[in-house]
């Protein structure tokens, strides 16, 4: 059957020259079942109705897939068509082809999930530019993220006057930026690379763990915020050596468990093992789970600092004006440290939406540069120390240029203003002889010894 079958009329018109009502325009659903409908009579009386090639050769059976129809295939090919016309009216104007691919044996590819004949629509459903758009989203900001952060953990790590328990959390938080971002990389690049996921290596499934596991530990760092946070506030006297170990193990050890259940139901299961385990299955809430306990956690955390933060203004009688700046300015600062910007794109759309696509990679792949720049290069204090540092060592600097420069001046002196006509040792004797014998005349010295310019030396008071 060719592809290039005209659009069948799913907008037949009515007479009104008899006074008839026009028909009503159809819906999208509407649209969709009558476009299924004819394109499967057509597909009966042209393709289906035909018989098995007789050239020797093995080919898939001609088939309708419930959208489209498909001809007899040679096997080990596959076979490319145009999205059906009647998809456009609900996920928009595609760019990609759907395909089908006929395997060796002469049977159709099926579907590793429910086992049945599959073709792959996903092209359909998508428009190619918006989701090339979203990809480069999530690599620029994955990549500055990950500068930032290692900026912000070389600052850390530099001067001694940040090391303190707060300062070593965020230190663990820009290491999880710094790893997840890096992994989740890596994985865009994979997908992008058909070849590679169909070949479905061990080490593409281990990638794909190891990045779910480096981004739990990620939520679980910004859980230890707010729960570090928290306590220091609701408990004032509480030891930072023994948050410290348990922020540790929360943070770290805490995502292995998941993680592993996560491995091992999915790798039990053949059916989900396929794809570089890139699809997303019923599996992945054992890893949502705790990452949405964790954010609801950390908003509870938030309304309670919130709580406590103004009941404190409040206290000291500042002006209501003055405490709904100061609260608002906290909330801003702590929603990208606590991760409490993801209540924006709770739950994913049933239908494609670019919209929802390009603010869910903003959100999640430029958290790392908002706290970055929360947290380090706007933070007064480290601007502080930055700034006094560079002060201290422009002052360290300048006077290493005025020794040099004195060194030089003195260098330059020994070298013009010696006499031509007399070595150093005797320029030195005459020195000496001169200061030995006051009374003799300087003239008479000057005669003995051409082009030697009179220079004072503040020290003896004499000449050189």
């Amino acid at each position: 059957m060719s592809d290039n079958r005209t659009e069948p009329d799913l907008f037949p018109t009515t007479s009104t020259t008899d006074g008839a009502l026009p028909a009503l325009p159809l819906s999208p659903e509407e649209i969709m079942v009558r476009g299924i409908w004819m394109a499967w009579y057509e597909c009966n009386a042209t393709v289906i109705s035909q018989p098995y090639p007789s050239d020797g050769g093995l080919y898939c059976n001609a088939t309708f897939d419930g959208w489209d129809c498909w001809n007899y295939t040679s096997a080990g090919t596959t076979i490319h068509h145009d999205c059906p016309t009647f998809l456009r009216h609900k996920y928009g104007s595609p760019t990609g082809q759907a395909f089908k691919h006929c395997r060796e044996d002469g049977t159709w590819l099926t579907h590793p999930d429910t086992g049945r004949t599959w073709t792959n629509y996903t092209l359909c459903a998508s428009n190619k530019e918006t989701l090339q758009r979203v990809i480069s989203i999530y690599y620029s900001g994955y990549a500055i993220s990950i500068i930032l952060s290692v900026a912000a953990l070389l600052i850390f790590s530099f001067f001694r006057q940040l090391h303190c328990s707060r300062v070593t959390l965020h230190k663990n938080l820009f290491v999880t930026y710094v790893l997840s971002g890096a992994a989740w990389i890596l994985m865009f690049a994979l997908m992008d690379n058909p070849v590679m996921v169909k070949e479905n290596k061990p080490w593409c499934q281990a990638l794909h763990v190891l990045t779910q596991y480096l981004t739990l530990c990620n939520y679980f760092w910004m859980f230890c915020e707010g729960f570090y946070l928290h306590t220091l506030i609701v408990f004032a006297f509480a030891n930072d050596k023994r948050l410290l170990i348990i922020c540790y193990v929360i943070g770290w050890v805490g995502p292995l468990i998941p993680t592993a259940v996560y491995a091992a139901v999915r790798g039990s299961k053949p059916e989900l093992r396929h794809g570089c385990w890139s699809s997303t299955t019923g599996e992945n809430w054992i890893l949502t789970g705790p990452v949405i306990l964790s954010l609801v956690v950390n908003f509870l955390f938030l309304l309670n600092i919130l709580r406590i933060l103004l009941s404190k203004l409040r206290a000291v009688n500042s002006n209501e004006a003055h405490q709904s700046r100061r609260a608002a300015r906290a909330t801003l600062i702590l929603i990208p440290l606590l991760g409490l910007q993801y209540f924006v794109i709770p739950l994913k759309p049933n239908t494609a939406s670019p919209v929802y696509d390009i603010i869910s990679a903003v959100l999640t792949s430029y958290q790392g540069v908002l706290v970055a720049l929360f947290f380090c290069f706007g933070n007064g204090e480290v601007i502080n120390v930055v700034r006094r540092k560079w002060k201290v060592m422009r002052e360290r600097l300048g006077s290493v240029d005025m020794k040099r420069s004195n060194t030089f001046n003195v260098s330059l002196l020994e070298t013009t203003y010696v006499p031509r006509n007399a070595s150093a040792t005797g320029s030195f004797h005459r020195k000496s002889e001169d200061r030995l014998s006051p009374g003799k005349d300087s003239r008479d010295r000057t005669e003995n010894t051409p082009y030697t310019p009179v220079v004072r030396d503040d020290q003896d008071n004499g000449e050189v």
